[in-house]
């Protein structure tokens, strides 16, 4: 995709979607190393917090990216839904899956570095 230029400033999709996996993956791997159970849950907003201490403005068009990169990893069997309502999905990481040892094992960098080899040789 082109950059798209705003008033404000220019934004070139594919850097900034990389960013915020990169942040969702971090997120996701505090919340592996801070786990006392064997289930982490989570939702969309609560990535869309930890992305605001990061310096981002405009959160609403950004939870738009982290729900397809959850609803990505769900189809490739990494994370699980939990439960749908009202207020939207809740993922699930069980401390069984291969992913919750991929991020307390690995740097966040690796980790998506992994995952986006594995997209492209599907």
């Amino acid at each position: 995709m082109a950059d798209i230029r705003t008033l404000s400033r220019t934004y070139n999709d594919k850097i900034d979607s990389f960013r915020i996996k990169l942040i969702t993956i971090k997120f996701l791997r505090e919340q592996v190393q801070n786990a006392k159970g064997n289930l982490v849950t989570f939702r969309p907003s609560k990535v869309a917090q930890d992305l605001h201490l990061y310096g981002r403005q405009d959160l609403r068009a950004k939870t738009v990216l982290i729900r397809a990169f959850l609803d990505d990893l769900v189809q490739r069997g990494y994370i699980t839904i939990i439960k749908r309502s009202a207020r939207g999905k809740v993922y699930g990481l069980y401390k069984a899956n291969k992913f919750w040892d991929m991020l307390s094992i690995y740097e966040p960098e690796k980790v998506l570095e992994f995952l986006e080899s594995e997209k492209i040789q599907q």
